[in-house]
């Protein structure tokens, strides 16, 4: 269990060390990274996994570094609101970096309330023919509350009140501004096992 989320959290800090730098040789590979140190008969790269790679200038056929548009394109903050889990209605705050983002999400809106954090890697991004669309896996966990309850809920199928923490997985998908989330959670609230999920806007500040 331990290897299985250490393998999963590396897939999502994967994209910190690749995709600042392209470099092409003139055999047709290409190197994707970040540059080391540049001199005037070679450049030294950082490549996936920590491996450093040692190039040529007479080998090298162009270099494309992302600009600082592009960077503001994949780097930004979010601010929406979601009806549904954990609190009813939520306020969304997030950042994204690159192909990775953190999310949390919640509120108090009387009978429910609670706040969840989502961890989550792009598996589809906004690229020809999926412009404008987004598609995330994440891990999720939080804290999620009864009070005052006069009925079941989904965290509890009698009118206890109470406070749970839960964790698990989701998917979420965008287009636009508008986005759906659902997620796949066990805890400690009496039904053990449930499907919070999410419908709201967000704005992309990019």
């Amino acid at each position: 269990m331990f290897k299985f989320w250490g393998l999963v959290l590396l897939l999502f800090l994967t994209p910190f060390t690749l995709r600042a730098v392209e470099v092409m040789t003139n055999d047709g590979q290409k190197f994707e990274g970040k540059i080391l140190e540049e001199q005037d008969d070679f450049v030294l790269m950082e490549i996936e996994n920590h491996v450093q790679v040692k190039i040529d200038r007479a080998q090298i056929v162009y270099i494309q570094k992302e600009d600082e548009t592009d960077k503001r394109k994949k780097e930004y903050p979010l601010l929406g609101v979601a009806f549904g889990d954990p609190a009813l209605f939520n306020l969304v705050l997030g950042y994204y970096w690159q192909d990775m983002g953190i999310k949390i999400s919640g509120g108090y809106t009387g009978t429910p309330w609670g706040l969840q954090l989502d961890l989550s890697k792009r598996l589809v991004n906004e690229n020809p023919p999926f412009t404008h669309s987004m598609v995330n896996f994440s891990l999720v966990g939080g804290l999620a509350g009864v009070h005052g309850a006069t009925q079941g809920s989904r965290w509890s199928n009698t009118d206890s009140s109470g406070s749970w923490f839960y964790g698990g997985v989701g998917l979420d998908l965008s287009y636009g501004g508008v986005f759906f989330e659902v997620d796949a959670v066990a805890g400690n609230f009496p039904t053990q096992f449930t499907f919070p999920f999410q419908i709201g806007f967000m704005h992309r500040f990019n």
